[in-house]
């Protein structure tokens, strides 16, 4: 981006096909082996385009949200979790476990919540805390809202499943949170 520009890199979205060698500058993060997400960020005219090129885990789920007003963007890559500011293309926080159920980001801690059977608060790519099993198979749907998290938990082993909400402060469970195992 020129010096003298002012505008935030406020857009994002994933791209299915990679574009010619040297159509945007391309930054890597952690894309430099195996499978990569391919992500365009641009201001909110469509200009000053760049891509982020991603690594994967292992699992389908793919998606970019803005994280926090104006520039940062939450990339869920194959269960990999990353943090970017878009305006200045750097990494602020990632994480990188390979077989990862679900994530979710708070922006009040700048932390990330994996879940598979349990909940994780990770930062920088370290645990931080851990929950009890709340699920006997996986946990899907995070959404942080507020000071709270939500998801839904498979928590029988008959497929049973049952939302759940987090308090991110004081980390109880004020609904659900209690696997039938």
């Amino acid at each position: 981006m020129d010096a003298e520009r002012q505008d935030w890199i406020d857009a994002a979205e994933i791209i299915d096909i990679k574009p010619p060698s040297g159509e945007f500058r391309e930054v890597l993060f952690g894309s430099d082996l195996g499978n990569t997400l391919w992500v365009k960020f641009s201001d909110h005219d469509g200009a000053y385009p760049w891509i982020g090129k991603f690594g994967t885990g292992q699992t389908t789920v793919m998606r970019v949200t803005k994280a926090i007003e104006p520039d940062r963007f939450f990339i869920v890559a194959g269960g990999f979790a990353y943090l970017v500011d878009a305006t200045h293309r750097k990494l602020l926080n990632h994480h990188f476990p390979p077989y990862l159920a679900e994530i979710a980001y708070d922006p009040a801690r700048d932390e990330f919540i994996a879940a598979d059977v349990n909940l994780r608060i990770v930062s920088q790519g370290l645990q931080k805390w851990a929950s009890k099993r709340i699920s006997v198979d996986w946990i899907t749907g995070l959404a942080v809202r507020g000071r709270s998290l939500w998801g839904v938990a498979v928590v029988g082993y008959e497929n049973q499943k049952e939302a759940f909400e987090f308090d991110l402060d004081s980390r109880e469970f004020r609904q659900g949170g209690n696997p039938k195992m």
